[in-house]
């Protein structure tokens, strides 16, 4: 489904849910693989992510965010893929 609304929609951010990692090892990848183009880490502090639970088996990071970031850089670079820093704009919408 990633891959067609990838050539469906070209400028889209499409993201690779965490959901897409709950359910299978790797998923986010899979999906920055099959057409995402969005990683949407869970920064909030450990205290306070059991306010944000969704759904059982939720994944989870490690407690300190900048350990959970390089975790995110190294698992992104495993595929070839890179963390951008920035704001995450689509081109087609992006101030010039």
């Amino acid at each position: 489904m990633l891959g067609i609304l990838r050539l469906m929609f070209p400028d889209v951010l499409l993201p690779a849910t965490t959901a897409l990692g709950s359910i299978e090892p790797g998923g986010r990848e899979k999906g920055i693989l099959a057409g995402a183009n969005v990683i949407m880490p869970n920064l909030s502090p450990a205290s306070a992510r059991d306010n944000y639970t969704l759904y059982d088996g939720k994944l989870t990071a490690a407690d300190d965010a900048s350990r959970m970031l390089e975790d995110l850089r190294r698992s992104l670079q495993g595929i070839g893929y890179s963390v951008s820093p920035g704001r995450g704009d689509s081109p087609r919408f992006r101030a010039e």
